[in-house]
């Protein structure tokens, strides 16, 4: 039976302290660092990969997480009003079940926010399926303040409790903005003087997105799970829920000579219809979309992360050119692949 793990408390209290504590000890080996970062590298028998918390002078904590948990894993979690979670999963998949939301998936490209009310309940990770994600924590009246100290004014409400619900459960159209610059904390990975800086500048644009997000509304992407399209997601069977998580590798092993959605549609043994639908209910977008984020978040990660040369990064990723790549990724991230390596260096 798989160990559920407890955590607890508002963010910065004693009892969170004390069971964030506990369950980092109980899973894996603490790593300090000189930059800021406790890096908590997972134990042989737990999985692999790391989570790694960066506390910032703000109140808040700057959680990355890049693990895969052999044999599954749960966390269980009972956290009182004014504990403020912000989180973007930059790639693979985690169970969500709260006593108030309900049941989904936070999947890769979207953004969970917590609502302004006590919350109780499970997240599970699958056996061996690697996540990442970038998560804010602290607390709502301590996210007031700091926005006051910006001369923001008063935080937006946060709205019905249907729509808190959705966006607790990534659903929400309305918080996708959020995702670029959390997306830029969790790749930049180097240690610099400007480090810290540098994270509290992308947190201070997440949160200026997330309040621009508050105060549009409800939208009608926010009133439907089904997404943008408002329509409902299709039940898939097991077997075809395993073939659809079995696209990505796929497409990934053969991106230098990507298969067509056909190839794909027989490999999974399913029309191209179901898999295409099939796929955007799973992951919340189209299969070549899934594909060319996973190929370019892929580059961004090798930009900051090596010194190779952008032709051989455009290769890696499967362009077949350094031309063709750098009109993407300048499309995607709004500068040069230059660019990007000399702002996260």
């Amino acid at each position: 039976m798989t160990r559920v793990h407890q955590l607890a408390g508002v963010a910065g209290s004693a009892v969170s302290e004390a069971t964030s504590a506990a369950y980092y000890a109980s899973i894996a080996q603490a790593e300090e660092s000189g930059d800021g970062t406790v890096r908590h590298r997972l134990r042989p028998e737990v999985g692999d990969g790391t989570i790694e918390v960066t506390s910032l002078r703000s109140g808040f904590d700057i959680v990355r997480y890049d693990v895969a948990f052999a044999g599954g894993h749960q966390v269980g979690f009972r956290f009182p009003g004014d504990h403020f979670e912000l989180e973007h999963c930059v790639d693979g998949r985690m169970h969500i079940r709260e006593a108030g939301a309900g049941a989904g998936d936070l999947r890769a490209r979207s953004v969970a926010l917590s609502p302004r009310g006590a919350i109780d309940g499970v997240v599970a990770h699958g056996d061996g399926e690697r996540y990442r994600a970038v998560s804010v924590t602290g607390t709502w009246s301590g996210l007031e303040s700091y926005l006051g100290g910006l001369g923001a004014g008063a935080l937006p409400p946060t709205g019905p409790e249907s729509v808190a619900r959705d966006r607790y459960l990534g659903r929400s159209a309305a918080l996708r903005p959020v995702a670029g610059p959390l997306e830029e904390i969790f790749l930049h990975r180097r240690s610099s003087p400007g480090r810290l800086l540098f994270m509290e500048s992308r947190l201070v644009a997440a949160l200026a997105a997330l309040v621009d997000g508050l105060s549009a509304g409800a939208s009608p992407d926010d009133a439907s799970p089904a997404g943008a399209r408002g329509r409902a997601e299709p039940s898939l069977a097991d077997h075809e829920t395993a073939a659809l998580r079995r696209v990505p590798g796929l497409l990934w092993r053969e991106r230098h000579a990507p298969p067509t959605l056909a190839d794909l549609a027989r490999a999974s043994s399913m029309s191209v219809r179901r898999l295409t639908t099939g796929f955007r209910a799973l992951y919340g977008t189209s299969v070549m979309e899934y594909h060319r984020r996973r190929c370019l978040d892929r580059a961004a990660a090798l930009l900051v992360e090596t010194d190779w040369p952008v032709s051989r990064i455009a290769h890696e990723v499967g362009y077949a050119s350094a031309g063709n790549f750098g009109y993407a990724f300048r499309r995607d991230r709004g500068t040069s692949p230059a660019r990007f390596r000399q702002a996260h260096s």
